[in-house]
């Protein structure tokens, strides 16, 4: 599908979509638990459609906002992960709670994603764990999994940890997961504990440690996701490089690591504030200034955050941006090609981007979404400041994370057509 985008400003209030990682996070551990819960909000996209498939391999039943816990006999052998990563990470331990040999499947760019964390470790945990084609999708594993000492690397992503801490408090003995590298996106780990603790399942985290005790059973109750943080931060920029707008359904006690997003456009002299008597954001048009963003535990607001870097007065420096490299594309690649097209100038340096700001970005011109949610929804706030129409090749995207995402960017007065 491709889209065309009159430039306009955008202006009004949005009700924040609810959080991706906090749906993922939220419908596993309740389809984990011995009961029916109650999970209000749960984001509606192909990620959370592909690990509500997953669990219901397990046996996890799903009515309205009703989870009903799954007895871990398998349904199915094959788990069709789409293109998300976080329910084939997640997932894989899970499903390595039982003995019979399962199947990983994926599409799109998710094949390209590394496992290889999984692959050392379940090797000397004896686990059979195969590529059926040379290091990608489809992989064959085969558990049980087993309790004990796990040496996971820390800097490659948060969310082998996760699945671990998933799956590891269900074995009958104690385990341990030390991560021998820096632990990177921390936060995203901050959120799983949470959601544990939420659960009646304790983790003891002592850097670089966590301490998980076995024969532990997750507690079933009613939870609500909160708004995405993330996806918030597109409307954000829009309304720092427009006009204004008000943000709702966000929390400002929020786990999540990307709520890094207020603190980064403050820094940049930007205009938000939070108003607790109507429990909104409101974003005001700014002049914004250059600054220095380390990306390391925030890599997913890297796409946007180099849009607003793009149109801020000065030279504004991103560092620790090679995750970007290993996403739904590489992010890095993508925004320069983006960002150079629109006319910015933008150079990488090992580590490092450094984008140049001006006043407005060149139009009238067709951009590819790479096949990523987060490059098409940039692209999209970007052409509020172009100066000519932007037309988002792939543009359906956008399903993956936020459906969504386009009507709520006409209703706030953006110009989108169907070509």
């Amino acid at each position: 599908m491709k889209i065309k985008i009159t430039p306009t400003p955008l202006t009004g209030s949005v009700d924040v979509i609810s959080s991706k990682s906090l749906s993922h996070r939220y419908v596993i551990a309740a389809g984990l638990s011995q009961g029916i819960s109650t999970v209000k909000h749960v984001l509606d996209s192909d990620d959370l459609t592909a690990t509500k498939k997953a669990l219901e391999n397990l046996g996890v039943t799903f009515k309205e906002n009703q989870i009903i816990g799954g007895d871990f006999k398998l349904k199915k052998n094959e788990f069709d992960c789409l293109e998300s990563g976080s329910t084939l990470r997640f997932m894989i331990p899970i499903a390595l709670l039982q003995k019979e040999k399962v199947i990983f499947l994926g599409k799109g760019k998710l094949p390209e994603r590394p496992l290889d964390v999984y692959e050392s470790i379940f090797k000397q945990k004896n686990i059979e764990y195969t590529y059926v084609s040379n290091k990608k999708l489809p992989i064959e594993i085969k558990g049980p999994l087993r309790a004990g000492y796990y040496q996971v690397l820390g800097n490659v992503s948060s969310q082998f940890i996760t699945g671990l801490l998933f799956a590891l408090p269900l074995l009958k003995k104690d385990s341990v997961i030390e991560h021998v590298t820096p632990l990177e996106s921390k936060g995203y780990i901050d959120l799983t504990l949470d959601v544990l603790e939420q659960f009646g399942i304790h983790i003891r985290y002592e850097h670089p440690y966590f301490y998980i005790k076995g024969n532990q059973l997750y507690q079933h109750g009613s939870y609500t996701v909160e708004g995405d943080f993330s996806q918030a931060a597109f409307w954000i920029v829009a309304g720092l490089i427009g006009e204004t707008i008000k943000l709702s359904n966000l929390n400002p006690s929020s786990k999540q690591g990307d709520k890094k997003i207020i603190d980064i456009v403050l820094d940049m002299q930007g205009k938000i504030k939070y108003y607790k008597k109507d429990d909104t954001y409101h974003v005001l048009p700014s002049t914004t200034k250059e600054t220095i963003i380390d990306l390391s535990q925030i890599p997913d607001l890297g796409p946007i955050l180099m849009v607003l870097a793009a149109l801020t007065k000065g030279t504004t420096v991103f560092r620790h941006v090679s995750r970007l490299r290993i996403k739904e594309s590489d992010r890095l690649d993508a925004m320069y090609q983006t960002l150079r097209k629109f006319g910015v100038d933008m150079v990488i340096r090992e580590d490092e981007a450094i984008i140049k700001g001006r006043d407005k970005l060149k139009g009238n011109q067709v951009f590819d979404s790479f096949g990523d949610h987060r490059i098409a929804m940039a692209i999209a706030i970007a052409a509020i400041r172009a100066d000519g129409y932007v037309v988002i090749d792939h543009a359906e995207v956008i399903q993956k994370s936020y459906p969504t995402f386009y009507d709520e960017y006409k209703r706030l007065g953006g110009i989108i057509h169907e070509t």
